[in-house]
């Protein structure tokens, strides 16, 4: 049998040695992970926003509310214009109650509301209760360009149930930010555009985008987000997230 000489032995060694090997490549579920752990992964949040509601005839209005949020549970609040004093309490997505000062009563939002907008807007009470895209979806890569991955999400069998039942989730390969997404309907028309913009640190490498454009594509109306705070980890207690709060709270 021929021997290989050490020297070309050694060669073959060092080359070898010298290419890398292949990086793991992250599967969609994992890219969505992390995106949502940037959006959701907090112990709380606190967030207050100027919400400008745009007609198709370009006329607007303009309110002020805040969101606080701890895992599943949100309180928003509006604190201006003639929605002020109108909160809205989520437990879960089952379990949503609103405030409305008119009434001067609480009332529990019924399921088959949850597709209804809220506060004239174009969020509906299902966006408003959306806290966790894994825990709602399922990702695929439905393509890619050289700045972000574009995942495709479908119902996670046995998880929350989702707001839409088809949305595409658009992520920066820098920083794993959700920089927009689209919902689709059962037929698979697209129905509504969230346009993220204007990435912000609020504070030791916290970010969140300023600007929030939503778009239904069914009719051009849209509604703008506008962040004017936020705060993260800040210590909100469980206290906050209970009926007596959403009427008697300040």
């Amino acid at each position: 049998m021929r021997r290989v000489p050490l020297t070309l032995l050694a060669a073959f060694i060092a080359v070898a040695a010298a290419v890398p090997r292949a990086a793991h490549a992250e599967t969609a579920d994992e890219i969505l992970a992390k995106a949502d752990k940037l959006t959701n992964g907090w112990d709380d949040q606190y967030m207050k926003s100027t919400m400008t509601i745009i007609d198709i005839d370009g006329s607007k209005k303009s309110y002020i509310f805040s969101i606080a949020q701890k895992g599943e549970k949100r309180l928003v609040r509006f604190e201006s214009g003639e929605l002020k004093g109108m909160a809205t309490l989520i437990l879960n997505r089952d379990s949503v109650y609103a405030y409305l000062p008119g009434f001067k009563k609480v009332r529990r939002v019924a399921a088959h509301n949850m597709n209804q907008s809220f506060a004239g807007s174009d969020f509906s009470n299902d966006d408003m209760a959306f806290t966790s895209w894994t825990n709602s979806y399922v990702a695929t890569i439905d393509h890619e360009d050289a700045d972000h991955w574009f995942l495709s999400c479908l119902p996670r069998p046995g998880g929350v149930k989702p707001p839409h039942p088809k949305a595409i989730a658009k992520i920066d390969k820098k920083n794993y930010q959700l920089m927009g997404y689209e919902f689709f309907d059962e037929a698979g028309k697209k129905v509504k555009t969230f346009d993220n913009n204007d990435l912000t640190d609020w504070g030791g490498g916290k970010f969140r985008n300023k600007i929030i454009v939503v778009t239904d594509n069914q009719t051009g109306h849209k509604t703008r987000l506008d962040l004017i705070e936020a705060k993260f980890n800040d210590g909100i207690k469980d206290s906050l997230f209970t009926e007596r709060e959403l009427e008697w709270g300040k």
